[in-house]
């Protein structure tokens, strides 16, 4: 047993409990009844499409019916008039039709109406139909998305075209409507193998949860245990840590649905056309947005229509991919390429630099599907994932040297955060400034711990012009690193320091310098925030300081004060963007888990800050020498969600609907985060610091697989 689980036991006991604990608890969701989908047609229920009038026939064309449908669901509003009947009639392809009904009722309002039906036959998988509603005694909203594919029929109401999607699900008989998660896996990982490269079948997420998983968890505890290991160099450890990181995001690489992670088909579009051309996107709109190629996927995939509905599920039939293939295989010559690259908001105002990192994978893959092409740039994305997590636990050693546990906890605190593992899996170029910013981070507390070096000075010189190409949002490290670089010119300041001070400022100016004679190329301006103003002149809250401070302390604090101006705040921001957003948010921002998850989180994070606190009193006379840095990595996150915050505050209040943060944008602060939860363990005290470390890498561990589950069975249960 021993070498089976060597090295410290604490973290075998607590580790292993916590995570065999949580497990108990996943296989009870896995094994409670929810209600089953034989399948759908992959359209959210977003918009009301159409009104049908008593006596009016709305039709849905070309629609695959799966075997073994015994109920339609229709989502429906009635503006809250009475329900009237509904009946509903699915004419298959060469088959008799089909007839099912729903009763009036007094129920008012929108509601899901599930319309029982004769069960179709077993045999085959599915057949096309079209499927037709006509209310009774008044008139019904139907729901769905407007607009449609080009490979999509409009609705047709009484004969009159409309041009949108009705959402449309298809639900096993009653009586068995009902079916575990546990029994549906089988189901589950054949439909979730559609839509990926060659060689990816049912057998890859049978080996991601049984095999992957339990070496990822194995690893973890492993390595955190033998941590100490008198061999152990610290450089090691940080390449495992890597390693665990990559294993990570690369299962999340086929977790995730293609296109189904925050703006990736428009982070594809820059990949894929500067890749193809050379060229940065286009920023006056002249231009498509998708290649061809492109469009293929996305609506075979029905990326449009699914997005950002938890409801929505994935084409899952055989059938859906065939069709796909069939429409790509009719190009002659294959569909082109390099004919996107028009305006998006979402990447216009971005430079190459992120893209120009994946452009080797892309060329690997050229002229494979575009599916394959999307997996291998997500794994791309993974190694610079893998990147943050090795520079968490070497900035955690900078902060304490020696102390090897310490660090490899807060590499896997990165490493393994669900939501890191999800976005690192995901073509988007936060990854590629949260790198930059990691490897910033480090470089100013080395330099605050050690001094400058040459090296570090020119790698930090070039790394502070690098970080805001990647994305504007490196520009919110500027004032910390600036009050960093003033204490080590306090603190040193011999002719060697300001030599070595005038060298990174030298090496910044020289890469400034060098960026600005590229930039013309790509129609860039030298600064890369949009419209290429200087960073945060454009904010709204350098015009209402006293709203921006009120803005703050409603979205930071769950209470108002009296004397603050209302800001129509409907929820706390703070638990909503970097709680629920930041831990564990899927798909588009759209799968979550239930609420009491990210009470627990909100709950263990708000401990450790207080134990994390209470050791910097306990420590406070060695902060005197200390305080440089220590002052550095806590001002790293506040500076992060403050600029965040300061770019999203208008003056006419808050957004009526929400709030426009994503928790992503929080991973900036990433590494400066994970050193703070790791001193908060080190505050429960030198008994129980390893127990707290152990627990919550166990915690994080089961909160993978179940993310990884939850995410399977809401696109495909």
């Amino acid at each position: 047993m021993s070498r089976l689980f060597p090295g410290e036991r604490r973290v075998w006991a607590t580790g292993g409990g916590a995570l065999a604990i949580l497990l108990v608890v996943l296989l009870g969701y896995l094994l409670a009844p929810r209600e089953a989908f034989t399948g759908s047609n992959s359209v959210s229920a977003r918009d009301g499409v159409a009104i049908v009038e008593s006596g009016q026939r709305l039709c849905v064309r070309r629609v695959s019916v799966p075997a073994g449908t015994g109920q339609v669901r229709v989502r429906l509003d009635t503006w809250g008039d009475p329900t009237p009947r509904v009946d509903l009639t699915v004419e298959p392809l060469g088959r008799s039709a089909l007839h099912g009904s729903i009763e009036p009722s007094a129920r008012t309002g929108l509601r899901d109406a599930d319309i029982a039906i004769p069960v179709t036959p077993a045999s085959p998988a599915s057949v096309p139909a079209t499927i037709c509603l006509r209310p009774s005694g008044g008139k019904i909203i139907v729901l769905g998305r407007s607009q449609k594919q080009s490979n999509q029929l409009p609705l047709l109401l009484d004969g009159k075209r409309i041009d949108s999607r009705a959402a449309l699900w298809f639900r096993p008989p009653v009586g068995r409507d009902e079916r575990s998660i546990a029994a549906q896996l089988p189901q589950i990982v054949q439909r979730a193998a559609l839509f990926r490269p060659r060689g990816v079948g049912p057998w890859t997420y049978w080996a991601i949860l049984f095999v992957a998983f339990p070496l990822l968890a194995y690893g973890s505890l492993r390595l955190l245990a033998r941590a100490d290991a008198p061999w152990r160099r610290p450089r090691r450890l940080a390449a495992w840590v890597a390693l665990l990181t990559f294993l990570h995001a690369g299962c999340w690489a086929l977790v995730s649905p293609p296109f189904q992670t925050p703006d990736e088909p428009e982070h594809f579009v820059y990949m894929q056309y500067f890749a193809e051309t050379g060229k940065a996107v286009d920023r006056s709109g002249d231009r498509p947005l998708y290649s061809s190629e492109e469009v293929l996927g996305l609506e075979a995939t029905r990326m449009q229509s699914v997005i950002e509905r938890p409801e929505a599920k994935m084409p899952w039939l055989a059938r859906d991919e065939g069709t796909w293939r069939a429409r790509h295989d009719a190009f002659r010559p294959p569909p082109p390429r390099d004919n996107g690259g028009g305006f998006h908001p979402a990447i216009w105002s971005h430079t190459p630099a992120y893209y120009a990192l994946l452009a080797p994978g892309y060329y690997a893959t050229r002229d494979f599907s575009v599916f394959t092409k999307l997996t291998v740039a997500r794994l791309g994305n993974g190694v610079l994932a893998a990147l943050i997590a090795a520079l968490a636990a070497l900035l955690v050693l900078e902060l304490l040297p020696g102390r090897r546990a310490p660090a490899v906890a807060g590499g896997l605190f990165v490493g393994l955060l669900p939501m890191f593992g999800f976005m690192g899996a995901a073509i988007n170029n936060d990854m590629g400034v949260n790198a930059l910013a990691a490897l910033v981070i480090y470089l100013v507390v080395r330099a605050l711990r050690r001094g400058l070096s040459w090296p570090l000075a020119i790698g930090l010189g070039v790394a502070l012009v690098a970080m805001p190409l990647m994305k504007a949002t490196g520009y919110a490290l500027y004032p910390p690193v600036a009050l960093a670089l003033l204490a080590y010119l306090v603190r040193r300041h011999r002719a060697g320091d300001l030599a070595r001070l005038a060298g990174m400022a030298g090496a910044f100016a020289v890469a400034w310098a060098a960026w600005g004679q590229i930039s013309p190329l790509f129609d860039r301006p030298v600064l890369t925030t949009p419209g290429g103003i200087t960073p945060g002149t454009g904010f709204a809250a350098w015009q209402q300081p006293s709203g921006y401070l009120s803005w703050m302390w409603q979205t930071l604090v769950p209470i108002r004060l009296p004397f603050l101006q209302d800001q129509t705040i409907i929820k706390w921001p703070l638990y909503d963007i970097y709680v629920r957003e930041g831990f564990a948010s899927f798909g588009w921002y759209a799968i979550f888990f239930r609420e009491w998850v990210y009470v627990v989180i909100l709950a263990v994070c708000a401990m450790l800050i207080a134990l994390g606190l209470r050791l910097l009193w306990q420590r406070r006379a060695a902060l005197r020498e200390r305080w440089p840095e220590t002052l550095f990595v806590a001002l790293v996150p506040v500076a992060v969600v403050f600029s965040v915050e300061a770019a999203f505050f208008t003056l006419g209040g808050w957004p009526l609907d929400g709030t426009p943060e994503q928790g992503r944008y929080g991973f900036t602060a990433i590494t400066a985060v994970a050193a703070i939860a790791v001193a908060g363990c080190l505050g429960a005290g030198p008994r129980w610091a390893l127990r707290l470390a152990s627990g919550l890498v166990g915690a994080l561990l089961a909160l993978i697989v179940a993310s990884w589950l939850l995410t399977l069975s809401s696109f495909y249960a």
